[in-house]
């Protein structure tokens, strides 16, 4: 069993969804009843909301965090200026082992400042990912870079390929192989960067061990059998997954509209929204740490606890710090 510090003020409906998914997590008859949570936020509205929602207050840890993070100017500029803000706490209580894992579903760029502030960089590791599980026909796939680090080296892609390689195994994957996301598969395409990416993947990562297919296209994320990890910068990343989200959005509202019963498609959203591609893990930082989206639900929360949880007890940052040193060699 993980414990995980949730921010309670982070998140479009915060903090009432917030505290809605912690009515889900606690109850008795949930599965996920057995995940230790700790509420990081003002106490007394943290007392209150649960209390309303029948949750007794004292069987839960509650650690006082009196303000979020604003959504409106520079998030480091605010976490160095206030310490209790609430992503800032909750990494505080990652950093000092008190929690195994950290979430919250607010501001994206607070919580990556955070958590890099609080609990600094793997070793090898230059800059942050923020890998998203993607559903695809093969299988999920992990998405990497999907917003932490907009701009990258060929290097910095590269330990994103470990980095990467090393969440799809901590989720069962085996063998995963690593593409490089392009404009074509054939040699030669992409811009300078991917062109220069390409040929230090496919010079250092085979004799790691690890299996690069070279380029791939936007396609065959959503496809999933060309590879099992995408590597990419946050900015063409992000770019993609939302286009995806918009995507899937449309193909089922047109689904329902055309067979004249939108639940088979609307059930098919909601198994998506409410797995492991609810939230992104930030891969390099020396904690688990899932930040989910602004506008997630309780049972999107929820699943980013879930995810959170699973990733402390398979020991998802050991495993990535030692992808990271096979880099350097013996």
């Amino acid at each position: 069993m993980a414990t995980v510090a949730l921010d309670l003020l982070g998140g479009d409906g915060a903090p009432g969804v917030v505290a809605d998914a912690v009515a889900r997590l606690t109850d008795p008859a949930a599965a996920d009843a057995s995940i230790d949570l700790i509420v990081v936020g003002p106490a007394a509205t943290a007392r209150d909301l649960l209390a309303e929602r029948g949750v007794d207050p004292g069987r839960l840890r509650i650690v006082d965090a009196g303000r979020g993070a604003s959504m409106a100017g520079n998030p480091l500029t605010a976490l160095r200026a206030h310490d209790d803000v609430t992503v800032s706490v909750a990494v505080g209580l990652v950093r000092a082992g008190i929690a195994d894992a950290f979430v919250s579903v607010g501001h994206t760029g607070a919580a990556v400042a955070a958590a890099v502030l609080g609990l600094g960089r793997l070793s090898g590791m230059s800059r942050p990912a923020l890998a998203v599980v993607v559903p695809s026909l093969a299988g999920p796939v992990v998405l990497v870079d999907a917003g932490a680090a907009p701009d990258a080296t060929p290097d910095v892609l590269r330990q994103f390929a470990l980095a990467g390689w090393a969440y799809a195994t901590s989720l069962g994957v085996t063998d995963p192989a690593v593409g490089l996301l392009s404009i074509g598969s054939e040699d030669g395409k992409g811009d300078r960067l991917r062109r220069s990416a390409h040929e230090l993947l496919a010079e250092t990562l085979p004799p790691l061990g690890v299996r690069y297919v070279g380029a791939v296209e936007g396609h065959d994320v959503a496809v999933g059998s060309q590879a099992q990890v995408f590597v990419t910068d946050g900015f063409t990343g992000n770019v993609l997954l939302k286009g995806i989200e918009g995507a899937v959005r449309w193909a089922a509202q047109r689904m329902g509209e055309a067979y004249g019963d939108p639940e088979p498609a609307r059930a098919v959203l909601r198994a998506t929204g409410t797995g492991d591609f609810a939230g992104g893990m930030l891969l390099g930082v020396n904690g688990v740490t899932v930040v989910g989206h602004g506008a997630a639900s309780a049972v999107q929360i929820c699943a980013c606890v879930r995810l959170a949880d699973r990733a402390a007890r398979l020991g998802l940052v050991p495993a990535t710090q030692r992808a990271l040193t096979s880099l350097a060699g013996p």
